[in-house]
């Protein structure tokens, strides 16, 4: 079977449905793993190598689904308007959680400082943390440079 032919463009009509179909097949054996062994440990003693199981897993699923959206939505026919408007939403969205995720950081470096968390329990969460501080911030950044060059006459675009 050629490769190509699955990642077709999908009829929009079900786009939604097998998004949240591919959530469900990468998002359910994660649960299944955390529930199953965050019941086996006694509470707040869960060992290092679990809860850095359960970050990396959650950020691969997460660049995993953001990879099958971008090919599953490419080639379709969209409205400007509409995109602009979802852009701009996602926007703001994105800039509040990079926000709060900056501040949880920020907090986290103050508790750690202070000795009420362990460093080997904050070097983890910090690392997740700043992946989707990195992430998040990337996207906005560069749909903000994209306004910005929109702005520019073609020819003076190379200068920035």
């Amino acid at each position: 079977m050629n490769p190509s032919a699955i990642l077709t463009p999908v009829n929009p009509k079900y786009r939604a449905s097998i998004l949240i179909g591919i959530v469900f097949v990468l998002m359910a054996p994660y649960l299944g793993f955390v529930v199953y062994y965050s019941l086996r440990f006694p509470s707040n003693h869960w060992p290092a190598w679990f809860t850095n199981t359960i970050a990396l897993w959650f950020i691969a699923n997460f660049l995993i689904i953001m990879l099958l959206v971008k090919r599953i939505a490419r080639g379709q026919g969209v409205d400007a308007e509409k995109t602009l408007s979802v852009v701009e939403k996602s926007v703001r969205i994105s800039t509040r959680l990079v926000i709060f995720w900056s501040v949880l950081f920020l907090y986290g470096v103050k508790e750690t400082i202070q000795g009420k968390i362990s460093l080997s329990r904050a070097i983890p969460a910090g690392v997740f943390l700043l992946v989707f501080i990195g992430v998040f911030g990337w996207g906005v950044c560069r749909v903000k440079r994209e306004k910005v060059l929109r702005g520019i006459p073609d020819e003076n675009r190379r200068l920035h």
